[in-house]
Order: C-alpha cells, then structure tokens, then sequence
C-alpha cells in the first residue's frame, strides 16, 4: 500500500506529465530522493483513468509490471491523454476538468476452473480486475467495473465482448483466465 504523499505524489506526477505534453515541454523525470522510496522504483503494473464530470475519457495501463512505477506512471497517463483509440487527443482547456485515478496492479494470478458457473461463482465473491485470453484476443476489466457490472454473467459478458471474444469463449479449454487486485485512488480522493 502507498502512503497518502506517495499517492498525492503519483497523482501529481500523472498530471504534470499530461501538462508537460500538452505544453510541448520535456518532462524532468524525479530522482530517487530517499531511502524507502525504492518501491516507487520496482516494476509495477498500472492503469491510468481520465474522467471529466464522471464520464470515461481516456484509460490506458499496463498489466504487467514491465517498467518502473513512475515511469508507467507518466507513460500510461500521457498515453491515456493522446493515445486512447476511443477518443480524440486530451485538450489544453479540458486538463483542468480532468479526474485523474490510478490503478496500482498485483501480479495476474492464472485461474483453474472447473466449470463456468465455478468461475462465476468465484469472481461474484471476490470481485477482482479480470483478464480473459483466447489464442490472440484478450481484454480486461479493472476491479472498479463491478461497480457498473455487479453481476458476474454481466461482468463476463462485457468483457469477452470489449475482447472480441465469441460468447462460448468460457467453454473452451484454450480460454486462459487470470484475476488481480489493484490499489486504486483518484485526485477526487484528496480534494477539499
């Protein structure tokens, strides 16, 4: 867990990149200031969330911890600004409108599963991000869309549908499942 300056530190870091890249200015990366901030240094997967007034406006991360937190940090967030397929690059004016969330990500855990309704049954009671594989196809879902889809069936549904994934998917022996938790918090969190 990140303490509350840490968090407010990510969270600074994640809107100072957006700005540098709007602005056309190079990012100054931060130095390693401390001993004990090493963990801010180790790989990490991480998802950054833009919203304005609530609405999505842009999501990108990272699954697997392939780089640096702080460097997934600054690359998921301007990549989430300029890079989302669903949406048109990050605006000057609307930065200030911008929510930014960060979703810290545990290591993805394969799941054996006997049968769909295990599986269902499984991830209704513990509700984690969600990935599903099929040969080429994959998608994902962060933790925090069980609050939009609570049901499993639902949660499922839309997930092989955002991955192209035929509906029978589930069924198939080839259908790779692995779950993860994340440490989400969003500038909303630390607002007065």
């Amino acid at each position: 867990m990140m303490s509350d300056t840490e968090r407010r530190m990510l969270l600074r870091l994640a809107r100072e990149s957006i700005r540098c890249r709007l602005l056309d200015v190079r990012l100054r990366p931060p130095e390693r200031e401390s001993p004990g901030d090493e963990h801010l240094w180790e790989p990490r997967g991480v998802f950054v969330t833009l919203t304005i007034q609530g609405e999505l406006r842009g999501c990108i991360g990272t699954i697997l911890p392939v780089s640096p937190l702080i460097e997934a940090v600054i690359r998921n967030a301007q990549a989430a600004a300029f890079e989302d397929p669903r949406f048109e690059p990050l605006e000057e004016g609307e930065l200030a409108d911008v929510n930014i969330e960060l979703s810290l990500l545990s290591v993805p855990l394969e799941q054996e599963f006997s049968s769909v309704a295990e599986l269902r049954a499984a991830l209704q009671k513990e509700k984690p991000g969600v990935i599903l594989r099929r040969g080429l196809l994959q998608a994902t879902f962060l933790p925090q869309v069980w609050e939009e889809l609570p049901e499993a069936e639902g949660f499922l549904t839309a997930l092989m549908r955002k991955g192209g994934l035929p509906y029978d998917s589930l069924e198939r022996k080839d259908c790779h499942v692995a779950t993860y938790t994340a440490e989400a918090f969003s500038e909303r969190d630390y607002s007065a």
